[in-house]
């Protein structure tokens, strides 16, 4: 495979201003606590999650599981990484489970390996289509009950891997949601970095990958290894490292301080695929010497930023992303259901688990055939000569991706805005419903004017498409140089065709899902 002539990132972190060292973000964030903190309301609301779902009225519009989490969740989701990057896997409750977690593994007395056949992306993926056929297949959307046993499985999948393997397991290989952030967080304006690269290099026990551990848990710590011998927690591969507190520039209290979980050396990172943002290399950093700093939206997609976390898996996911988003959307207009008519009529059949698969099977195998085609073809107008199929996605599907958070954002975004304030009224129901004396006012719901949602939604995926141009743009010229012009051109009209693409869809009357309100059609 034909290596990309990019740059070494890992030495070219971003130089945008450091978030942390604003308003006292820094101190919160040093503080051991700082993450359950965030935790601890996330947990709330998914308690109320479960509980409405599991006990509440099954009418989906008036019940917290199916308000909050397809509705309320999603469009949160891609706001915050908008704003501020991948802030709800830093809130995420599943991770409290981490706490039992340690103690089972403590009395099993071993821990296991990830398959090296799964350290990859290709899991996540496979879990991804499972879960938005399940979302369509079985209405999740309009079941509380389904919602909520879905919310007690996520927090069982995510006891069961940690106790088993090494955290942060979970959220790199499996955890479907965290990956779906991972992806979209590609064009977030932030990212991990390092105040002064210099004192990185002149650090040896890397604490911000091993995690801290002060003065008096040194003698207290201890872990099994893979023969189930003790060992000190300061010896050993996953060794914590040990720096007195008079050398820690800030402290931070007394203990340990874990690592990244997921494996990220702060020095070297490239991207936000797989920071789930929970900012521990921050507080196991005993010199202060990480920051969040501002970056472009464009950088990490133009310096081929997952080059060292999955590769062509990784972009592999962020691709197929971009084609499942259309997918969802499609499945909520009418086109859709004329379309399974269709094809039941060809086949005979009314079997929608059937009709359903066919439907994704065949716009999954159209998507990535056309962003190979494309791909494929751009580089060979460049080079003028035959190329890889698989090298040219290397290079261009990055663009697709760019093209898969602009639609993800205004999808979401449509039915944020036609619901948002109707969690108001679903706590209100909840306890009425429970016997308190509230009357729920079930007036609040849309955010805007229904004669905004299209040019919202337009305006996002218009955004994206011109992100995604000035991609093409760099990258052709990067690899290319005036040879990439004509490239150019291909992916140009590509992304253009795409762009329209969504933009028609996004005009079609569409299913409010998770409200009151009939279907809503995005033009005017």
């Amino acid at each position: 495979m034909v290596e990309l002539p990019v740059a070494d990132v890992s030495r070219d972190p971003p130089r945008g201003p450091d978030l942390l060292s604003r308003l006292g973000v820094r101190r919160f964030a040093r503080w051991r606590y700082a993450r359950l903190a965030v935790q601890l309301p996330i947990l709330a609301l998914a308690a109320f999650v479960v509980v409405d779902g599991l006990t509440g009225r099954p009418l989906a519009p008036r019940n917290v599981a199916t308000t909050a989490v397809w509705l309320h969740y999603r469009g949160l989701v891609v706001l915050a990484l908008l704003v501020a990057g991948n802030l709800f896997c830093a809130a995420c409750p599943l991770m409290l489970t981490r706490g039992p977690a340690r103690l089972a593994k403590r009395l099993w007395g071993r821990e296991l390996r990830w398959p090296r056949a799964l350290r990859s992306k290709a899991l996540v993926l496979a879990l991804m289509v499972a879960f938005f056929y399940a979302y369509e297949a079985f209405s999740l959307w309009s079941s509380p009950w389904l919602t909520a046993w879905l919310a007690i499985g996520y927090f069982g999948a995510a006891w069961a891997i940690d106790t088993l393997f090494p955290a942060g397991t979970f959220c790199r290989y499996v955890c479907p949601l965290g990956n779906f952030n991972f992806a979209l967080a590609s064009v977030a304006p932030t990212q991990i970095a390092t105040v002064d690269p210099a004192v990185c290099d002149d650090c040896a026990h890397k604490p911000c990958l091993h995690g801290r551990i002060s003065d008096t848990a040194a003698r207290e710590a201890r872990w099994r290894d893979a023969r189930g011998e003790l060992r000190d927690a300061i010896d050993g591969p996953r060794r914590a490292a040990y720096v007195p507190l008079s050398e820690v520039v800030s402290p931070n209290g007394v203990g340990r301080f874990p690592g990244c979980e997921t494996g990220l050396f702060v020095p070297q990172l490239t991207s936000n695929m797989d920071c789930t943002l929970c900012l521990n290399c921050v507080r196991a950093c005993p010199y202060d010497n990480v920051a969040l700093r501002l970056r472009a939206p464009w950088r990490e997609v133009v310096r081929d930023g997952w080059r060292h976390r999955g590769r062509r898996w990784a972009l592999l996911m962020g691709v197929m992303l971009a084609w499942w988003g259309l997918m969802n959307a499609f499945a909520m207009v009418p086109a859709f259901f004329a379309t399974a008519e269709a094809i039941a009529g060809v086949l005979g059949t009314r079997a929608e688990w059937l009709i359903l698969a066919l439907l994704y099977a065949g716009v999954s195998a159209a998507g990535l055939g056309a962003t190979l085609g494309a791909s494929w073809l751009a580089d060979r107008v460049a080079r003028g000569r035959p190329t890889g199929v698989w090298s040219a996605f290397d290079r261009w599907g990055y663009v697709v991706v760019v093209l898969g958070v602009g639609f993800w954002v205004a999808h979401y975004l449509f039915h944020f805005l036609t619901g948002a304030l109707a969690i108001v009224p679903v706590f209100q129901h909840f306890f009425e419903y429970r016997g308190f004396a509230v009357d729920p006012d079930w007036r609040l719901a849309q955010v805007v004017p229904s004669r905004w949602l299209f040019p919202i939604g337009a305006g996002a995926v218009t955004l994206a498409a011109a992100l995604a141009l000035a991609v093409t743009a760099r990258v052709a010229l990067r690899d290319f140089g005036v040879r990439g012009i004509a490239a150019m051109w291909i992916m140009g009209g590509f992304v253009l065709l795409v762009t329209v693409l969504q933009v028609l869809l996004l005009g079609l009357p569409m299913e409010m899902r998770g409200t009151l309100l009939g279907p809503l059609s995005g033009a005017p």
